[in-house]
């Protein structure tokens, strides 16, 4: 899969009302980026059953992959599972290997006694899911849904095992940074643009005591591309303009 995209279904009340900063979308963002997937977008979404499986319906057909935060624990606000459940039409079903999983883990943690029977709820899973990554804490992944922990550990965990069935080719970055500001240099950067399509081109002003004013980026999977478009963009910027260039 060389161009694959994602969407990330951030969900959690705690996080819509601020009692919890989300720290799972910036992270994965950073990694799938890195990873050569391309994040379509992020949506931060309340513990509702409707709400997550309304969300599924519309994105899971946009892209490769889907990845859910939080909502797969124990509790009566630990809706995930079910709303994936419903909208892959997939009934839960009790996984023997993850319910001998979170029993191993609840004695590991809790001084060898056994885990409540209630908790074992997490064991219930849509059927089809595979258990992947690390085999004493696995990653849940049903068709194209990846649905990982909330707490920012356990998510960063998991995702990092299964990264490796993720990567795709990288994205090739080159950036150019600009003493003037964007006023000045936006009709040139339109020319540029429409002369390279195929790339993606971004303006970030600043406004603080830094060397440059704007900072432009060049980016693709193609490397020849973006110096091509690297190129004119230096080229086109009046003589003195640019404080330095990085990038292939």
């Amino acid at each position: 899969m060389q161009n694959p995209s994602a969407i990330l279904l951030v969900i959690g009340n705690e996080v819509l009302s601020a009692k919890v900063a989300d720290e799972n979308g910036p992270f994965l963002a950073r990694r799938l980026h890195a990873l050569g997937i391309r994040l379509l977008s992020i949506h931060t979404i309340p513990d509702d059953v409707e709400e997550i499986v309304a969300h599924l319906d519309r994105v899971r057909a946009r892209c490769s992959w889907v990845f859910t935060t939080g909502g797969v624990g124990p509790t009566h606000d630990d809706v995930t599972i079910e709303a994936v459940s419903r909208s892959l039409g997939r009934p839960l079903a009790r996984s023997p290997r993850l319910e001998e999983v979170f029993r191993a883990m609840h004695r590991r943690h809790h001084a060898g006694e056994e885990i409540p029977v209630a908790a074992l709820r997490m064991a219930d899973v849509p059927s089809g899911t595979r258990l992947e990554g690390d085999p004493d804490y696995p990653t849940l992944v049903v068709e194209n849904v990846v649905m990982l922990p909330g707490v920012p550990e356990f998510c960063r965990f998991q995702f990092e095992r299964f990264a490796t069935a993720l990567a795709a080719s990288p994205f090739k970055l080159a950036c150019v940074y600009v003493r003037l500001g964007e006023g000045p240099i936006a009709p040139l950067l339109d020319r540029v643009v429409a002369d390279h399509p195929t790339v993606e081109i971004g303006s970030y002003p600043r406004f603080d005591g830094a060397d440059h004013r704007v900072k432009l980026t060049v980016e693709s999977k193609d490397e020849a591309r973006v110096i091509a478009a690297r190129d004119a963009l230096v080229a086109a910027l009046p003589p003195g303009a640019v404080v330095r260039v990085e990038g292939p």
